[in-house]
């Protein structure tokens, strides 16, 4: 057992754990900078928002989060112009600036204009800053990772890094509709930024052992408070992870229950709570500020009801008996409710919504996708709920739960494939140091106790379970299960980590047994 090697021999092993884990996040490091994503056309969800607010905040000097008119419309309309190329115009000024708006008019929140303005005053006008940034997060992640935990909970860095560098190697990494709709460091991508974070939370909560000495505790309380941070960036840039923040709650909830009686673990407990609690203080704080225009038009985080209502044109049916004519947008959108183009039917709800009908064009086209559109949608869908409930009952029961089982059939066919990934070779040399390196990882903490991962671990198919809930949401599709897919893998390589550490117990306990028959 690790507790009863000898001081020095457990330093060393603390150190080699250590080192193993930042090797593999510099692995990771390396294979995302051999894709260069940055290179390649695509960042299209990028380019609508936040590409949009930095290269107006850095270059035409808007106030933060706001957008020059005819830079966003470029970015919208680039009439065959790349991402990058256009950027390389906004550099050099040839955009005539115009009007200013409050906003980017994208419905995806206002995190991921705050990243990408942070990433390209950091690092400069380009798309590779967003990858750098992104790095440098999960980096910190890492770090203060390391800070806490010295023991076998270390695991967690080199399987996450492990999960996510295969992911490299499959479509959702290697292929040019990657770059396009989740490309690393944009803003779908920012799904996987949420889980360092939140595990290293989650182990804090479930640890009731109290800091050996104040250095120690100062030491954790600084890295819990650094985690929590990154975890609302995280989920301020893609709120589609929100489910961790519901394990966590859980995990604190049973914490507090459990502790109820003794008065120096709930104090201990409740000093955590505090810290975290200081994290959303400090988050809302700084957003509320930096940010009123989103936070006054309802624009903070992405559309929930938008993507809710959007969404059941999977139905084969849709629209649904006389929706086409109860929400008659044709003046504005020609096709109506649209079964091919999702996003259309919350626009065609709010072209068709009465009191727009006496505002100016501008200024309903602006507020798409803003609070007041929310509101409407959300209307809309508890009006086909009530009145189409055979259909919408089939379109989760039957619809959605089909895409999640095509899409999670896709990614388990996925690591069959990996030997054909069309990438650089080098790549396939970072994925095969991975798996040895997490295989080490696993021997390492073996040689001190024979319990390599335990009931802890659990929280990775507890939060599989829970990120099939935001694909009923809106849809199951590549982009939008890669959160899904990561955990599904890392479950993968808990199956059978366990039923390895299960075998090698059993054999020692055999072994054991031999060797005490002989004896007597």
């Amino acid at each position: 057992m690790i507790n009863r090697m000898r001081p020095k021999w457990r330093r060393l092993h603390s150190v080699l754990l250590a080192l193993l884990a930042v090797t593999s996040f510099l692995l990771y490091a390396a294979g995302v900078l051999t894709l260069r994503q940055d290179r390649i056309p695509g960042w299209a969800l990028e380019g609508a928002g936040g590409i949009t607010a930095a290269a107006s905040y850095l270059v035409y000097g808007t106030p933060f989060g706001a957008v020059e008119h005819e830079v966003e419309a470029k970015f919208i309309h680039p009439g065959g112009l790349s991402v990058q190329e256009i950027l390389a115009l906004v550099a050099k000024k040839s955009i005539p600036p115009g009007a200013v708006d409050p906003t980017t008019i994208d419905g995806t929140g206002a995190g991921t204009d705050v990243f990408t303005i942070f990433a390209m005053a950091m690092f400069g006008l380009n798309v590779f800053s967003l990858v750098l940034l992104y790095l440098l997060m999960i980096g910190i992640a890492v770090g203060a990772f390391m800070l806490r935990y010295r023991d076998r909970r270390l695991i967690v860095v080199p399987l996450y890094f492990l999960c996510v560098t295969v992911m490299l190697l499959t479509p959702l990494g290697a292929s040019a509709d990657a770059v396009i709709s989740m490309p690393v460091g944009g803003q779908r991508y920012f799904v996987l930024a949420a889980f360092l974070p939140a595990l290293h939370i989650f182990l804090e909560i479930v640890d009731p052992a109290a800091a050996a000495n104040l250095k120690r505790q100062i030491a954790n309380s600084l890295a819990l408070l650094v985690q929590g941070l990154l975890l609302f960036a995280a989920l301020l840039v893609r709120s589609s992870t929100g489910y961790l923040v519901l394990v966590l709650f859980a995990a604190w909830t049973w914490r507090l229950y459990r502790e109820r009686g003794q008065p120096a673990l709930l104090r201990a407990l409740l000093r955590k709570t505090a810290i975290l609690a200081c994290t959303g203080a400090i988050s809302i704080a700084v957003v509320v500020i930096a940010l009123p225009a989103y936070v006054q038009s309802g624009r903070l985080f992405g559309n929930f009801w938008h993507r809710a209502f959007s969404t059941l044109s999977v139905h084969p049916d849709w629209p649904f008996g006389d929706l086409q004519q109860v929400y008659d947008c044709t003046k504005y959108l020609p096709q109506g409710l649209d079964k091919n183009v999702p996003d259309a039917n919350g626009q065609c709800v709010w072209w068709a919504y009465p009191p727009n009908a006496k505002r100016p064009f501008y200024d309903v086209a602006r507020a798409t996708y803003g609070g007041e559109y929310e509101r409407v949608v959300r209307r809309a869908y508890f009006y086909v709920l009530t009145h189409y409930p055979r259909q919408v009952f089939e379109t989760y029961a039957f619809v959605k739960s089909g895409l999640i089982a095509k899409q999670l059939e896709a990614a388990w066919k996925d690591l069959f494939e990996l030997a054909r990934a069309p990438v650089a070779k080098s790549l396939f040399g970072v994925a095969a140091a991975q798996l040895l390196l997490f295989a080490t990882f696993a021997a390492a903490v073996a040689v001190a106790d024979r319990t390599i991962i335990d009931w802890q671990m659990a929280v990775f198919p507890v939060s599989f379970v829970l990120s099939l809930a935001p694909l009923y949401v809106a849809m199951a599709t590549a982009p939008t299960t890669l959160d899904t897919v990561f955990l599904m893998y890392a479950c993968i390589v808990l199956a059978l980590l366990s039923l390895l550490q299960l075998g090698a117990k059993r054999l020692g306990l055999l072994t054991l047994g031999r060797a005490e028959g002989q004896g007597r």
